[in-house]
């Protein structure tokens, strides 16, 4: 599957050379802010990611990719864990019954609401909060996203940074990431514009809407000629209300599990939210094969993956909205992206400017140390296989 992979990969992954950042808020031109070489991020288009995932699905799977589940009913627990099948309810009327049920439903997640929505009904303290996880909040950031030809880019504008390397131009407010993809014949282009008052509010409207060039003009015609070029070839730009998942309490309950984005639905600034999903899966789907998981030791399976992968997720989750603050300059307690002060050196930047982009240069580079020496997938599947097998033998079904 890796040699698959590498056919679409747009660079190779073994180059070390990561993003870039500038600050580019400035009109008559930005400046270099810094880059990674430790890491080499290896774009790839969406669509062919998933068609190579489902070509290597055995035989053995049943794929259903037109029902939508709506929710699940837990079956009549006559003891504390009970084996009978859990029911499944779609959109189209039907029902069928699972022994498992993993939620990998997505940020607006039928499993999870119905998940949280059960055990609120529970005899637990805390059950007055539990219904706060059932939907996604807004962030209070909205991503514009949309392809922009490279060859249509070169002609315009050669010595353009996306046309090499992924680039991310920062400014008050705003800043926007592009990047070669289909092996560097499209620029994949993200602009955010951020509100930190809409935090946690009510999004009114669609989530996804279709957006104009117009918009992303008013919004970034201050910025670097960089930046302006890739704005004024956009087309057709479709926009997106970021809402993340609140850190929840738990993610498994008896034998219902959720997993990536129905689990901690992320932000984008680490380009961890698919890696998490994954090493949900691996630990989740080895634990599920595993010969000691028997009908009556699923709880005991899922409470293990819960015990080795919520808290990461989390705490990924949390570093990345974090520092979708720190790319506008609105993150509390760190440099505000004001360019006062009368002290400028010969590129025309204050002290002032210069102390607060590298304090917070500083604290990206070191979350994204925390993000690298971190357990390591294998490391915690080899700690979930000793928790479940210090469970003893396999209960007889």
């Amino acid at each position: 599957m890796l040699d698959e992979f590498k056919h679409i990969f747009t660079h190779d992954p073994e180059r070390s050379r990561g993003p870039m950042l500038r600050r580019s808020d400035m009109r008559e031109g930005g400046y270099s802010w810094f880059q990674r070489v430790t890491q080499s991020p290896s774009p790839m288009v969406r669509q062919q990611m998933i068609a190579i995932l489902e070509r290597h699905l055995p035989a053995s799977c049943t794929v259903h990719p037109k029902k939508r589940l709506v929710s699940y009913m837990e079956p009549e627990q006559e003891d504390t864990h009970s084996t009978s099948p859990i029911r499944l309810e779609f959109a189209d009327g039907t029902t069928t019954t699972t022994d498992i049920l993993i939620g990998a439903d997505g940020i607006r997640s039928a499993v999870r609401k119905a998940m949280f929505e059960a055990a609120s009904e529970d005899d637990r303290k805390d059950k007055a909060d539990l219904k706060q996880y059932i939907d996604a909040t807004f962030t209070g950031m909205i991503i514009y996203r949309t392809l922009v030809s490279a060859e249509t880019l070169r002609k315009e504008h050669p010595e353009n940074f996306a046309l090499r390397e992924m680039t991310v131009y920062v400014g008050k407010g705003r800043y926007l990431v592009a990047y070669p993809v289909a092996k560097g014949t499209m620029i994949n282009f993200a602009a955010v514009v951020c509100d930190p008052a809409l935090t946690g509010t009510n999004y009114e409207g669609h989530w996804m809407s279709n957006a104009t060039r117009d918009e992303l003009v008013e919004y970034f015609n201050d910025f670097e000629y960089d930046v302006r070029t890739l704005v004024k070839l956009c087309e057709k730009p479709s926009k997106w209300a970021l809402h993340v998942v609140k850190p929840l309490p738990f993610c498994v309950r008896d034998r219902v599990a959720l997993i990536g984005d129905a689990s901690h639905a992320m932000m984008p600034y680490f380009g961890a939210g698919a890696g998490q999903a994954i090493d949900d899966a691996f630990v989740l789907g080895r634990l599920i094969a595993h010969p000691l998981t028997t009908l009556p030791r699923v709880h005991d399976a899922l409470r293990i993956y819960e015990e080795i992968r919520l808290l990461p997720a989390r705490s990924v989750a949390s570093f990345s909205l974090s520092t979708g603050w720190m790319y506008s300059f609105m993150a509390p307690g760190y440099y505000d992206g004001g360019r006062n002060g009368d002290d400028l050196d010969d590129s025309g930047i204050s002290s002032y400017e210069r102390e607060g982009m590298e304090n917070i240069k500083q604290e990206i580079l070191r979350r994204w140390d925390i993000l690298d020496e971190s357990e390591s997938v294998m490391l915690a599947w080899a700690n979930a296989e000793l928790k479940l097998q210090a469970l003893g033998g396999p209960i007889p079904d």
